[in-house]
């Protein structure tokens, strides 16, 4: 591949900084790819799954936490004469039905049901975090896997150029114009491209695991990845500042930050639950007799059920709420520190694979190209041994493997900073 095939390349480069689409998309000419193995993976993921329906469980618990305590309802005889359990002997029997219900302290269902709703929340803000890094995770492999089919590309073409030159130089070492050294240095150079092709194919084959992991796929399929072309290159022109200060958009509406705010609120809530648990329950009771041989009456009581055995169960648990809101709180913190060094850090990255690009594309490959001209018409004449040659082919390969990679890492930055910036679902 000569340095042409990747002019498209130096559009990215002449920005002032650019990483950032303004729109939602991953990419600002989206891979139709990229986007249906995105999707797939959001549909099967095996984790996606499984926080789906813990939310689905923690939305139905909301529901019940605020609930009353079911009522008892109590039916019966009492007092029937003996020996043959007569109903109509004895002006004490009675046909009873009682019913009681229990209120706890006023407050109580409230703090719970905000506990539940909040605990919910979290677990739905989980879920949304857990997407947004299968997204990525999707995209940092498949441009890996990308860049790997590009680089066996490259390899391929590089093995034909060396096929050539042991061509050549064995022609040339048989009429006795080179020495024997020549052809078996560009026999050894072809046999180290073998070894790299052995790395690429198991990296190839390890990536492919990956994204198959990814998409809940336990059976090998056939991804059609294509190599990366400088037309994607060019379309990074649409993309937003890299040299952006300060924090990333929307940081506090993150899905990470939502659920460990989410969290907080949830333990808050049930300490406050759990302090009210301490203080009396009341209760009240209803009752209906009927006797057979005399009237009937109608009962209510009220009660107080007071905490003395278990006054202290309460205040322990409050205790533990407590010391969890504080470790949502810590959370909190810790997860803002954590999203901005991320996004420095991917800011950071961005740049650097830009100046690398720079350094790549205009002062790496057009020298390198130029070598390898040189090199060849001087071996061709008889001014230059083979090493020259090799060294000069080797050179210009490596700079096009490494200008693949770098464009794959800076189409994976994208993605990763529109995840960073996006504010929660539904914010």
């Amino acid at each position: 591949m000569s340095s042409s095939t990747f002019r498209g390349i130096t559009a990215m480069l002449v920005l002032s900084g650019s990483v950032l689409p303004a729109s939602a998309q991953p990419l600002p000419v989206p891979d139709t790819l990229l986007a249906r193995l995105t999707r797939e993976a959001l549909t099967t993921n095996f984790a996606i799954a499984a926080l789906t329906n813990r939310a689905r469980a923690a939305d139905a618990r909301a529901v019940t936490a605020g609930a009353l305590p079911n009522p008892m309802l109590t039916v019966g005889v009492i007092d029937l004469a003996l020996p043959r359990f007569a109903f109509r002997q004895s002006d004490f029997t009675e046909v009873d039905v009682q019913a009681e219900q229990a209120f706890p302290w006023p407050g109580t269902l409230a703090a719970r049901t905000q506990s539940a709703q909040a605990a919910a929340r979290a677990t739905t803000a989980g879920l949304e975090a857990q997407k947004r890094d299968v997204i990525v995770r999707v995209a940092r492999v498949y441009f890996r896997l990308r860049s790997v089919v590009t680089a066996e590309s490259l390899l391929a073409r590089q093995r034909t150029v060396l096929d050539a030159a042991v061509q050549t130089s064995t022609s040339r070492y048989s009429t006795g114009a080179v020495p024997q050294s020549d052809p078996l240095q560009a026999r050894v150079a072809a046999a180290r491209l073998d070894a790299d092709a052995t790395d690429l194919r198991a990296e190839e084959a390890t990536l492919r695991a990956q994204l198959r992991s990814l998409r809940g796929r336990s059976r090998a399929d056939t991804v059609a990845v294509a190599v990366i072309r400088p037309e994607e290159a060019d379309s990074l022109i649409a993309a937003g500042d890299a040299q952006h200060a300060g924090d990333p958009p929307h940081l506090d509406r993150s899905p990470q930050v939502t659920a460990q705010l989410a969290a907080e609120q949830s333990a808050t809530s049930l300490a406050r639950a759990e302090r009210l648990a301490a203080r009396p329950e009341f209760t009240l009771t209803t009752r209906y007799g009927a006797r057979p041989l005399g009237v009937d009456f109608f009962t209510a009581m009220v009660g107080v059920r007071l905490p003395l055995w278990r006054g202290r169960t309460p205040a322990r648990m409050a205790e533990a709420a407590e010391a969890e809101a504080a470790a949502a709180r810590d959370a909190v913190a810790d997860t803002r520190a954590n999203l901005r060094a991320e996004w420095d850090a991917t800011i950071a990255s961005a740049s650097a694979n830009r100046e690398r690009l720079d350094i790549l594309v205009h002062r790496v490959l057009p020298p390198a190209d130029a070598a390898v001209d040189a090199a060849l018409r001087a071996y061709s004449l008889g001014g230059a041994d083979i090493s020259a040659v090799l060294t000069a082919q080797e050179a210009r390969y490596r700079a096009q493997v490494a200008i693949a990679q770098n464009v794959a890492e800076h189409l994976t930055h994208l993605v990763l900073l529109v995840q960073l910036a996006a504010p929660e679902v539904g914010s």
